[in-house]
Parts: C-alpha cells; structure tokens; sequence
C-alpha cells in the first residue's frame, strides 16, 4: 500500500510539526487536496475530516484524523482568505498601473495600524531616541487607539488618506512612524526629552520657502505653460528666454541643457553650459544666459527671466527637490514653469503661501494623434518607416532591432537609458535624416524626454517592464509622455499614431490615453549639507552616515504640500564608504553624486575615488578606465564600454566639487568624446542575432538571486577578519588539513 506524507507546502507552514509526521495511507489514490479545497467553497471540519478519514491509514487512530483534519480545516480557512485579498491585492494593482486612485476604507487603515503597532523597525526606533523598553507596548497601544479614534491631529483620517494618495501604503508608513516618534517624548526621561526637542527642530523642513531669504523678498512673477507633448509650451517660454537681458534655462536632463545652450549660441544669443558633469562658459565679454540641469540652478544670482522645464517633476521620489529649490529659490522677475496640467493646483498652492500670483497658459497639441483600433497581432513584417518600436529591456531593443531588420529590410536606430545624452542625440539625427537609411527607431521609455524626433507612429512592444524589484505596467503619466512622442508639428509627419504589437497591450494603451491626469498633491524636499551637519553633532554616537540619514528621514517634519525625497540611493553609497575617514560635508558630497547604484563596480570605483580623496591624494582618470581601440561587437563588451562611461562621468563630477584629488579634466572630457564615438560606432555595426526576450517572473527571481549573492560577495569581503574567526573554529572542530581549510575559506568568503 503506497503512503503519502502530507507535505508542508499542501497544508501551509503554519502546521505544527508534528502532524507533518503523521501518515496518510492510499486506499486508491492520493487525497487531492488542491480539488478538495476549490470544489469545497463552504470549507468545514466535518468536510475535511471526511476526506480524511476516506483516504487515512486503517492503523491510524481517530483522534489523530481528527487533530489533524482541525489544523487543515484552520489552514484551508486561511489560504481562503489569503486568496481573496491577494485577488483583491491584483485588482489594486491593475488599478493603480491604469492612473486610478485606490480606495482608502477603514478596513485598509485597521491593517496598516495592525502591521505598524507589530513592527520591530518602528520599536528599535523608538528605544534609540531613549523610550523605555518597559514602556514601549503601552504607548504603542495608546497610540494606535488614538489614531484609530481620530484624536491624533497629525494622524486625523484625511491626513493619513492624503499620505496614502500620494505615496500609497509607504506613504502612511511614513506619516504614522513621523507621528509615533513625535508622540513618545511624553513618556521619556527628562534628559532624553531635551535631545530629542533639539533634534525636531534641527529636522524640521515645515518652512522650506525660508531657505532664500533674497527671492523672499521679492515680487516674482510666476507664469506656468502647460499642455500635453508636441503643443508648444516649452518653445514660448523660450521666446520670452531669448529677449532677456539675463536668464537661466534649467532642464531634467544634460541633454536638454545642451539642446537650449547649442540652439542659443546657434542664434548669436551667448549662453553658457553648466551641468554636474560639464562647464562650458565663453570667456572675453557679458554672456546674459545659462542652460542648466535643474539640481544646477544659480539661485545666488539676480535673473531677468527663468524658464523651468518639466515642472511635474516637482513631486518625482527621488530628484522632486530639486525643482521645488528652483521655484522657490530663483531670483527672477519673471519665473516660467513648463509642464503637464497636472501641477496646475499644487504650483498655485506652493504659491499662495509666497504672496505671489500664477498666471496659466494652457495649450492644445498643435498635431493630431491618433490612438488605433488594432494592433499588429504579433506580425514584426506590419512595421513601417517612420515607426517608433517601444520596449523596456535592453535585450529587447537588440533582439527586435534584429527581428525588423531581418523581416522587413529596415535599418533600425536604437536609443535607451544607459546610453549617453550624446550618442543618443546622435541615433535620434541618424533616424530623423530621411537620407542616413535608418528608417525605424527602437527605444525605451527614454525616448519620452529630451529627443526631438520626427516619428509617425509609436508601436509599444509590451506594456509592463522590470521597475528594479518587480514587473509591473508602464504607469499611465509614462505611457502618454511616449505616446505623445508620435507625430512632430512642422516635421513631415505630423499627424501621429499610436498602438501596440499585441491586442492585449493595446487595449491598455487606449485606457491609458483615456485616463485624465491625476493632480500632483506634493512637492519634494531635501536638507541642505549644513543642516544633516547641524543634525549629526547632536547624535555623536551614530558614525554610520547611513544611519544618519536614516535617523534624519524618521525625525524629517514637512508641511502638507511637501514631502521628504528618499535617501535610498545616497543610503547605498554611504554604506560603501562607511570605512573612509571623511567629514559630514564630505560624505553628504559623495553620497549625492550621480551613481547607478546597481551597478557593482561603479560604487567599487566611488568607494577607490572616495579613498583617494581623503588620503589627498590625486587620481588620474587614465589608472582607472582604459579605453579599447576595438569596437564593441556584441551586447557585454558594450555593456563594459558604457559602464566606463558612467565611471568617466562620476569622475567629472567629481573634478568640480574636489579639483585637487580629480585634476584630469580635461584628459576626462578628450575620454568621454572618445568613449562616446565608440559606443555610437558599435551601435552601427552591432549585430545580435538573439530574438527578443521579455523580462518574465523568472528572470526577476534570477535576478533578485544574482544580486543578492552579490551583496553577500561583498558584505564578507568588507568583514573578512570576522569570517576568518568562523573558519578557525571550524578548522579546529572538524580537525580539517590546510588544504580542506583553505577551500572552507574560498566558500565562507
């Protein structure tokens, strides 16, 4: 008679360990558990005793059926409801990635409070700032009643659901971890009382229009220019740029800066270049413009006229600050705001409580786009000149420029967010010149922002990408910006067109394009250097700059249209630098330089720069990156190649804020040109002859395990002397040979 042990998987983790050793025996077949559980919609102890007892052991007492049909009946109860809310977790899902708000119910608060009042992250917090341990559950338990009874001003019900609309269920994490820390010096010793007092006020961001005393006082003038892409908007507030006497273009990207400051120039109108990478300034007499990124702003400096573009940009998680220290902060009469309707309310409120007054000039496209009925069913052959192929992978890009080339004959132009601005500028020339001979651009969401292009019809390839944890869809904002991408008014083809290779992504895209704009509600914040330095000479314990950084956000208060932009990427780089004696200043320098903190050797060469700097000692660029004379010919030696990009960048950064350690500037600029054109001249040769791959669940999970095993790569190299311990007891319990000693240590470290 064949036995089945009942595996845990079937009946869940949570069954005590000692029914899993009990045995089932098989009258005929297996009990099937997984049919059991869906054809019973009424789950109950009798029914599963019943199947059971169909299926048990002859020699297997009753009792024991019965303990063990009780603790399945429990289980089967709970994998019931799990599924329904992970159905219901799906369908918020879906409708969040359609631009939808999700439902804010009491339900919903009553399990985020459950989840927040168990939380060990928000007790450590708690006994760091000096709250009793014995203390902590009772005013946890007061807390949470409190907040559900609405008696909490800082946590009243429509404070908590305006957190939870603007930045989902983290956003009331944040809310209710902020209030909880203010809510507990009540119950502190006196000493810790007056620490903490000086902490919130040095944290304290609630008045951020006070950080520019000079633009205060002031009378500025705020007109905003908005519409949808292709209507005009950005190119009146240029016009009005141009007859200045002085003035500041100041941009989301290094591409854009340099598009106004090479357009300027080209009209006779002198403009200097400043950017976090580069400096181009004309030398000899009065230059009245500048083009800039936006973290770039001269906000010291008296202006005629400033034009700020992407104005929506103001409330992105992690570079939103940025555009509110440029709204705030210009000294310009005139301020011109460029972007999407949907900042309208949030600019005018931020505005309001400056005494100053908007003006708004709303635009229409100046072309028709056109959203189509069909797809392309799957058929690459239906792709046509002019076309625009939308993907979210690099080795999506590759493999279907490949897959177009070899169907149709056409040449294919790629342009994606690891390339550089310039050569990306010059893929998108390459496919504007109906003479160059590429007639199709492959592109990912880069293509949305900063690229003039004469495209006729935007096809996505899918609707879902990899955001850097999981695949979900292309949120609605990004869909419509690439969308608006087709058809450019005074090019040849002005009337666009947008679909999508599959139905199902098609049917998306036209509830995307239907879906109206969701008003921005917040704007972000970052502490200046002086302030995080003000904040860790109160806290001389903490010597991890991460921690800081953390500890600053828990203690951050910001006013309601504000909100603290996230430390994520600077938490990263600090922690990679945590053994290197720098100041505060120093460290908050590093932490905020441009560096894609998932790529492993870049924070490898920042931690090398950082060491350099504080042994003083100057650093070449040329012992860092050497550049190949051979052209990259397939996807890894391109990979290699734009990754020295990113080093040559971070080191040209670096040469403007530390000029004695990064000295090579300009050895730096003569690499980069060079790096540039060879990335440019292997996109023209390349040939991948992989078809397409689209990022599936098992690749994140490949992913996520490959990173993960890289972290732990690192994280034993940084404490080899602590594993090194771990091997000699090993050594010594075991009795193992050198030889055997030595590969224990290749495998622990």
């Amino acid at each position: 008679m064949r036995t089945n042990i009942i595996q845990s998987k079937l009946i869940s983790s949570h069954l005590n360990s000692r029914f899993n050793t009990y045995r089932v025996a098989s009258k005929s077949k297996p009990p099937n558990l997984k049919l059991f559980y869906f054809q019973n919609n009424n789950v109950s102890p009798f029914s599963t005793s019943k199947t059971l007892s169909r299926h048990a052991s002859p020699n297997l007492p009753a009792k024991n059926i019965n303990n063990l049909s009780s603790t399945l009946y429990k289980t089967l109860l709970g994998q019931k409801e799990q599924q329904t809310t992970k159905r219901k977790g799906y369908l918020l899902l879906f409708e969040e990635a359609l631009g939808l708000k999700l439902k804010w119910s009491k339900d919903l608060l009553s399990d985020l409070l459950l989840r927040f009042k168990s939380s060990t992250e928000i007790k450590k917090k708690s006994l760091e700032l000096g709250l009793s341990p014995n203390k902590f559950k009772k005013v946890m338990q007061q807390f949470v009643s409190e907040v559900w009874d609405n008696k909490l001003q800082r946590c009243m019900t429509e404070n908590l659901q305006s957190a939870f609309d603007a930045n989902g269920k983290e956003g009331v994490k944040r809310a209710l971890t902020s209030a909880f820390l203010e809510y507990i010096p009540e119950y502190m010793e006196e000493q810790d009382k007056e620490k903490y007092r000086s902490l919130k006020q040095l944290s304290d961001l609630s008045f951020p229009a006070e950080w520019h005393p000079s633009a205060r006082t002031m009378q500025r003038k705020i007109i905003m220019h908005v519409g949808p892409t292709n209507s005009g908007k950005t190119y009146n507030a240029l016009q009005r740029l141009e007859k200045a006497q002085s003035g500041i273009y100041c941009g989301p990207l290094r591409l854009l800066a340099h598009e106004i400051f090479d357009r300027m120039n080209n009209k006779s109108i002198p403009c200097n270049l400043v950017t976090g990478e580069e400096r181009r300034e004309l030398v000899g007499y009065h230059v009245p413009l500048t083009a800039s990124t936006v973290e770039m702003a001269n906000l010291s400096s008296p202006l005629e006229v400033a034009v700020i573009d992407e104005i929506q940009m103001i409330s992105d998680q992690q570079r939103g600050w940025a555009w509110t220290q440029a709204l705030l902060g210009l000294q310009a009469k005139e301020i011109h705001l460029c972007g999407e309707p949907s900042a309208i309310k949030l600019v005018k409120s931020i505005c309001a409580s400056l005494n100053e007054d908007v003006e708004v000039r709303k635009y229409d496209r100046l072309s028709k786009l056109v959203v189509a009925d069909e797809s392309l069913n799957g058929d690459i052959r239906k792709i046509r000149k002019g076309d625009c192929v939308v993907t979210f992978s690099r080795k999506a890009i590759f493999g279907l420029k490949n897959e177009i080339e070899e169907a149709t004959g056409l040449r294919c132009a790629v342009v994606y967010g690891a390339l550089p601005p310039e050569t990306r500028a010059m893929q998108a020339k390459l496919f504007n010149d109906p003479n160059s001979g590429y007639d199709v651009l492959i592109a990912s969401d880069a293509v949305g922002m900063g690229l003039n292009l004469n495209i006729r019809r935007i096809v996505f390839e899918t609707v879902r990408k990899y955001d850097g944890k999981d695949i979900g869809y292309v949120p609605i904002p990004q869909i419509k910006q690439i969308a608006g991408r087709a058809g450019r008014y005074g090019f040849e083809n002005s009337i666009g067109e947008v679909t999508a290779l599959e139905s199902q992504d098609l049917r998306y895209v036209q509830k995307a394009m239907e879906t109206p704009s969701v008003e921005l509600e917040v704007a972000g914040l970052q502490p200046t250097i002086e302030m995080v330095e003000q904040f860790a000479h109160q806290l001389p314990d903490i010597k991890q700059f991460e921690k800081l950084l953390e500890k600053f956000e828990d203690l951050a208060r910001v006013d309601g249209q504000f909100f603290l932009c996230n430390f994520d990427s600077q938490k990263i780089i600090a922690k990679s630098i945590e053994q290197i004696d720098l100041t505060i200043p120093e460290r908050f320098v590093f932490a905020t330089s441009p560096v894609n903190t998932s790529d492993q050797k870049l924070i490898a060469i920042i931690k090398k720069f950082a060491k350099h700097y504080s042994e003083r000692n100057p650093i070449s660029l040329s012992s860092v990156v050497r550049l190949d004379v051979k052209v990259p010919e397939d996807m890894l030696a391109l990979s290699h190649i734009e990754s020295k990009h990113r080093i040559i960048m971070l080191y040209l950064w670096l040469s403007y804020r530390f000029s004695d350690t990064f000295l090579n500037t300009q050895e730096a600029l003569e690499m980069k040109s060079k790096c540039e054109t060879i990335i440019h001249e292997s996109l023209q040769s390349m040939r991948f002859s992989r078809k397409r791959h689209r990022t599936t669940k098992s690749d994140v999970k490949k992913m996520n395990k490959t990173l993960k095993q890289s972290k732990e790569r690192q994280l034993a190299q940084e404490h080899k002397s602590k594993y090194s311990e771990k091997v000699r007891k090993y050594e010594k319990k075991f009795d193992r040979s050198k030889k055997d000693g030595d590969k224990l240590r290749k495998a622990i470290v």
